[in-house]
């Protein structure tokens, strides 16, 4: 990946002299920002432009080429790639578009353009993109216009979107931040987000990475590569509803992925979600500051009643204000100049009018071993003190940076004097309200304070697979979609998952025995792939105390089984030992087709379809990050007990969402699966899953 952003020759293919060209926007671009390797133009009319020559072929090219960036009709470019892979050229970017983003009936295309990069070992970005730019050598390919107005950062960019990746980039420049590096990566036909990523990580430049995806190329290794991060990693996932799902297909060739899943797999591996351009510029702020490595704020302001709502923001994200020493308090009261503020944390300055002070109350809290970081307000009108406003914004800078520890500063004045702030102090973020502040800060500590778990630390439970891979080859060779309750039952046992004790029978007199044997009180069910629902169909008898009724619960489910589906030859019925008591509680699985098999918990019975109160993760999952998700559902507190009841058993239950987890990694056939409900007795009793229901792949 390194290659597509420091090639020492560059090749712009479909330069003409025609005004309308967009590929002389290229080598503007390469111009404009002072690209330091050699620029080659080519285009079969030949010619020149900004003092450069046009080869009509790419071979006909003198020198070497490490880049060749690529806008020519989408039908010319299996021609042109095989002539960059007779040139030599390693590193594509194809910016044309007219691929599958049209329909599938384009996919032919792609499929040559594949071919002819796969026969010489090119790599390619695109199609359907803008191309790269890196500020670290004037590296700048797109077609769309941009003025070199901005400023080399420590953030990289990876965008699905070419138009909004140059929003993004024109909104740092507003705010004087800049960037480092910028992909647009459109169809995502060889090189998608998890190589670039990957290769941003390693990237000495790169302190923060931003991606914006409208699709998911593979999540399981999207999760991988992120949850070893050491940098902050923040993604803008759109194409989240059925319009937003039209638009994206047309425009890069993206399919939605379910969004409860997204969430729980970024949280799982430490993605900072964001949701639109202030949501990320206001990430991208928190960390250009240094880090905030606790929950120990300080709040100082020249405003009451700024200081006032600072408190209340920093309440709200859930930190510490704290105390200021005694001493220290005393030295500033002594110099304030009226003595009717009231100081305390947030400390309310709006008295002091000796800057030097100021400085002196902020530096000496900022270096104190019990404060992790300081929300500042720099209150001014730019009419009188400007100069000495502006001197303690540089000051406080200087602080954070000298220190190494975050403020978020706002800077309260007119527009004029927030513009010149920003300019005077590139790469610093300021801020124009606390809230925004303390949001900040809260993502900053957040980030610093994230504790994940990989899937290769993940606990593996020894089991024997030859008995559910034959259960699913028998469902698979007579063309079940979902396996029979016996089957499902057989399964979790083989993955030592704790079933209520169950018998299959096949006649009155063999329920009625069997029911005996289980002991009674029993329930008695009908257990085919036809029955999804069984409850709903009366296909379900509980709270049987006797053999008669076992008896008589077994004739009324085969009479059900013959009127709904007539001529099944297999009318066998499930007896199973009546678990009254404990919680209820649902753990289920799914195979996801971005993110792979997905694990569930929630209350169980009717409650998760009438609360919808569940938690995710994607499998496997630890018992870390099991509990996780158990502390995340509202119903969780149940199952510590409440008034009087004692605690569930949730270390078994713990360990059964682990199981289910691995069975769900193990076994792609099952697409999937439901053990709702499992009953949960008290603490040290165990769990039993006392129905399931597993769908076919």
């Amino acid at each position: 990946m390194k290659d597509f952003f420091y090639p020492e020759s560059v090749a712009v293919v479909g330069v003409s002299a025609s005004p309308t060209n967009l590929a002389r926007a290229i080598v503007y671009h390469l111009i404009e920002f002072h690209y330091t390797g050699r620029i080659y133009l080519v285009g079969p009319k030949g010619g020149s432009f900004m003092d450069h020559m046009i080869y009509p072929t790419i071979v006909d090219i003198p020198g070497r080429v490490d880049l060749a960036a690529i806008l020519t009709p989408a039908a010319t470019l299996p021609e042109i790639i095989d002539s960059c892979g007779q040139k030599g050229i390693k590193r594509v970017v194809i910016e044309s578009a007219g691929f599958s983003e049209l329909g599938n009936e384009r996919r032919n295309l792609e499929e040559q353009v594949m071919a002819a990069a796969q026969k010489y070992g090119i790599r390619f970005i695109g199609p359907n993109c803008i191309g790269v730019i890196n500020k670290e050598n004037g590296l700048a390919i797109p077609f769309m216009p941009f003025r070199d107005t901005f400023n080399l950062g420590s953030f990289s960019i990876i965008s699905q979107s070419g138009g909004v990746g140059a929003a993004l980039l024109n909104t740092l420049a507003t705010e004087h931040l800049g960037f480092n590096k910028f992909a647009s990566v459109g169809n995502k036909l060889d090189t998608d987000e998890n190589d670039l990523l990957e290769y941003f990580l390693e990237d000495k430049g790169t302190e923060t990475i931003f991606l914006y995806l409208e699709g998911i190329a593979d999540g399981r290794r999207l999760m991988e590569i992120a949850s070893r991060s050491k940098k902050p990693i923040l993604v803008h996932k759109s194409n989240i509803s059925e319009a937003s799902t039209r638009i994206a297909r047309s425009h890069t060739g993206s399919l939605s992925a379910s969004e409860e899943v997204v969430n729980a797999a970024f949280r799982q591996c430490g993605i900072k979600r964001v949701t639109d351009m202030g949501s990320t510029m206001l990430a991208l702020k928190a960390h250009s500051l240094p880090p905030m490595r606790g929950n120990r704020l300080a709040v100082v302001s020249r405003s009451g009643g700024h200081a006032v709502v600072a408190a209340d923001s920093a309440t709200k994200h859930d930190f510490v204000l704290q105390p200021f020493p005694g001493d220290f308090l005393r030295m500033v009261e002594k110099r304030l100049r009226a003595g009717v503020i009231r100081l305390d944390n947030p400390m309310d300055l709006g008295d002091l009018f000796d800057f030097e002070l100021f400085q002196q109350i902020v530096s000496d809290t900022l270096a104190r071993a019990n404060i992790d970081g300081m929300l500042v307000v720099v209150n001014y009108n730019g009419v009188f003190f400007q100069d000495d406003s502006r001197r303690l914004v540089s000051t406080i800078k200087e602080a954070c940076l000298e220190l190494q520890k975050p403020v978020a500063l706002c800077v309260v004045t007119s527009d004029e004097e927030w513009r010149l702030n920003r300019r005077n102090h590139p790469g610093f973020p300021m801020f124009t309200d606390p809230e925004e502040a303390a949001q900040a800060l809260a993502i900053s500590r957040d980030f610093s304070s994230r504790r994940l778990s990989t899937f290769a630390e993940v606990e593996t439970f020894a089991v024997d697979k030859q008995e559910p891979l034959a259960i699913l080859t028998a469902a698979k060779a007579r063309q079940a979609r979902q396996l029979t309750t016996d089957e499902a039952f057989q399964i979790l046992s083989c993955y030592s998952i704790p079933v209520a004790p169950w018998a299959k029978v096949s006649g009155a007199r063999e329920a009625s025995a069997q029911a005996a044997a289980l002991g009674f009180p029993v329930a008695v069910k009908v257990m085919g792939e036809q029955f999804v629902h069984k409850s709903d169909v009366g296909g379900v008898l509980l709270d049987l105390k006797s053999e008669a009724e076992v008896g008589e619960a077994y004739e009324r489910l085969t009479t059900l089984i013959e009127k709904t589906d007539p001529g099944l030859k297999e009318r066998s019925i499930l007896v199973q030992r009546m678990i009254s008591e404990g919680h209820e509680v649902l753990v289920g699985g799914k195979q996801d087709s971005t993110f792979g098999p997905i694990v569930l918990v929630g209350l169980g019975g009717v409650y998760v379809e009438v609360f919808g109160d569940v938690a995710l993760r994607v499998a496997p999952v630890s018992a870390v990050e099991a509990r996780k998700m158990f502390a995340e559902i509202r119903g969780g507190k149940l199952l510590e007990g409440v008034r009087g009841q004692p605690p569930a058993d949730l270390e078994t239950l713990l360990e059964i969402s682990q199981r289910i987890s691995q069975l769900m990694c193990d076994l792609p056939q099952i697409q999937e699966l439901d053990l709702n409900p499992i009953k949960v007795l008290p603490q040290g009793q165990g769990c039993f899953a006392v129905d399931c229901r597993m769908i076919l792949a």
